[in-house]
């Protein structure tokens, strides 16, 4: 399966029986009629059994191993790539091959780089290296192949797939570093990792790091221990990992044939190789010529997820708590960093507190960052500027947090400021004038607390609402320092969650009052925010595909249906709402206050994002 750059992919370990080609060719082509991936990778020797050892020297072996290749190719009914590992004689010299198929036609041989001659491994008493060969192409089953350094290419989707076998990833340079810097964004490993206590761990360690720091998503199986025991227990690891991201993993030992399968997202790796300027300054270390292998992968019309797409994609799933536990360390000592650095005449916080999650978490970040400080939480001063609109249930959340947090609290009514305001521009219409009246005469209002007092304004505003431009702007769009503009919207919900859980367990119930609140600037009367710009789960969906991954309207209009099952009409809906407003509003965020980066994405025009505001986006 394969669609909108995003590739089904599998590895496998069959059970083999060393030395029996004729069953391991039966297991095989099992293991292909009914995969339902697009590419598919076996282990190294996969068809004679890594252990078969001097039977490598015999020439009917290698005959049969060779013709089981044959017989694979012609039989299958899978239509995708599929790459085996097999012995191949060429010139009177053995070498350890991956070869490479796609549906009943072969696509190219790729030899081993690097035989391990150490402790239990013996491989250059059978097998020649691969690694620095003039060999361009061999004759293999009547027809002229590619063969050596090769790169497999679909132009028109930008997949561009790699070759190595086993010891190759564990060199200090490896073929998949050079194939890598020459373009490719997949690569496959055809292993037969032999086990010892703590090898997993390393080997996902390596995998791992070779995703990262290339650029690729790596696909690697092992054999597994259906080689000989005689001496060793091959591993029957598998793994699958993305630009440094694990995405599947299996080393479970079963006496049956496992297969691993994933989802890999092709399109968000080749848009992150295009902004990295490291990866383009390396191209003039490569050390091989590729030739590039085209090949034809079809688009389906359907495409089964092998898991739920995450409908909160920011979110860390593996270890949720250690990440909230940096992002608070973030957050914390950002604001930490930035009092120390102010005169000790302008180092009170001022924030205006509405009882909402924005300002909750911002005032619970400034309550830490003054113990840590061993300051006084009274240099936190507090605001609540309640006007015609504002709830009483939000007041009274705002009020009790900030007894209950022991901070310096002011509560300034703006009704009659705002209404002054309006008369004076001869203004008497709720529109969004009188809406953002509102927000400019708050903010007035603490820049000027921070001059009286001896402070800095704290913004509240998060990523989520950058992005969308969904602030006043002058208003709530501007402070002196804004703590929360590293994180979407949903982050500022899990957050709060993880501190009523942890550091702040005696507000627990007051921090459940927020978090169950209804999302509102409260600039009109019954004002739900999620009513005018749509959800925001949603939206950080979109944000985090758009920004993270590169995805255009269509791929996320897609993604959108499988994560929040909802209707084509409607996830096009959101997507062309948010694509208008997220171009649109770029002004306001050209003259945002400085703020911490948390997550991998920030919309700072002095940090990471670049765009002129007259940008014209369809």
């Amino acid at each position: 399966m394969f669609k909108h750059g995003i590739l089904k992919v599998a590895a496998a370990t069959p059970k083999i029986i060393v030395g029996d080609v004729d069953f391991n060719q039966k297991e095989i082509l099992k293991i292909l009629n009914e995969t339902k991936a697009s590419a598919i990778v076996f282990p190294e020797l996969t068809i004679t059994g890594y252990s078969a050892s001097d039977l490598f020297y015999q020439e009917s072996f290698i005959d049969k191993a060779k013709n089981a290749l044959k017989n694979i190719m012609e039989e299958t009914t899978f239509k995708g790539i599929y790459i085996l590992g097999a012995p191949l004689e060429l010139y009177g010299i053995l070498y350890n091959c991956a070869i490479i198929f796609q549906g009943n036609k072969i696509l190219g041989v790729v030899p081993k780089h690097y035989l391990p001659n150490y402790h239990e491994f013996y491989e250059k008493r059978w097998f020649h290296t691969g690694f620095k060969t003039e060999i361009k192409s061999i004759q293999l089953f009547g027809e002229q192949v590619p063969f050596g350094y090769l790169i497999f290419e679909d132009e028109a989707d930008g997949i561009r797939f790699g070759v190595e076998i086993c010891q190759d990833v564990w060199a200090a340079y490896t073929p998949s570093d050079d194939m890598s810097l020459a373009g490719a964004n997949l690569i496959f490993n055809l292993s037969a990792s032999t086990e010892r206590v703590n090898k997993p761990a390393v080997r996902k360690t390596l995998v791992l790091d070779h995703s990262r720091k290339q650029m690729t998503a790596y696909v690697y199986t092992s054999t597994g221990h259906f080689e000989s025991t005689s001496e060793v227990v091959f591993s029957p690891h598998k793994l699958i990992c993305c630009s440094g991201q694990l995405i599947a993993e299996d080393r479970t030992f079963l006496m049956e044939s496992s297969v691993l399968v994933a989802d890999v997202d092709l399109k968000a790796i080749n848009y992150q190789k295009r902004m990295d300027s490291t990866y383009r300054d390396m191209h003039m270390l490569i050390q091989h010529e590729y030739a590039f292998v085209q090949f034809n992968m079809s688009e389906s019309e359907t495409f089964d997820f092998e898991h739920k797409v995450n409908s909160f994609p920011f979110l860390e799933t593996h270890n949720p708590l250690d990440s909230f536990f940096e992002a608070n360390q973030l957050q914390v000592y950002a604001l930490m960093n930035r009092l120390e650095s102010l005169p000790s005449s302008a180092n009170k916080i001022v924030i205006g507190i509405s009882g909402g999650l924005d300002s909750t978490l911002a005032l619970l970040v400034s309550h830490q960052a003054m113990k840590k400080l061993n300051r006084s939480t009274k240099d936190i001063i507090a605001v609540t500027m309640p006007a015609s609109a504002t709830s009483s249930r939000s007041l009274k959340i705002a009020e009790e947090l900030m007894l209950k947090l022991e901070v310096t609290s002011l509560k300034i009514k703006i009704k009659e400021s705002v209404d002054l305001h309006l008369k004076s521009i001869q203004h008497n219409q709720i529109d969004v004038t009188f809406e953002n009246a509102q927000a400019r005469m708050r903010t007035m209002i603490l820049m000027d607390l921070a001059n009286k007092h001896g402070g800095f304004v704290l913004g509240t505003g998060d990523l989520s609402e950058i992005a969308l431009g969904f602030m006043t702007y002058n208003g709530d769009q501007m402070s002196m320092y804004a703590i929360n503009a590293g994180l979407p919207k949903t982050w500022i919900k899990a957050l709060i969650e993880y501190h009523s859980n942890h550091e702040y367990q005696s507000i627990k119930d007051l921090l459940n009052e927020v978090l169950s609140s209804p999302i509102s600037p409260e600039l009109l009367k019954d004002q739900k925010t999620e009513e005018v710009i749509g959800r925001y789960d949603m939206n950080d969906f979109i944000l985090y595909h758009h920004l993270e991954c590169g995805a255009d309207k269509d791929k996320i209009q897609w993604l959108l249906t499988y994560a929040f099952d909802t209707t084509k009409k409607e996830a096009k809906h959101y997507v062309d709402r948010f694509f208008k407003r997220f171009y649109e509003q770029q002004f306001k965020r050209q003259t945002l206050p400085e703020g911490p980066k948390i997550l991998g994405i920030s919309l700072s025009p002095r940090g990471q994002y670049r765009l002129p505001s007259d940008v014209k986006v369809k």
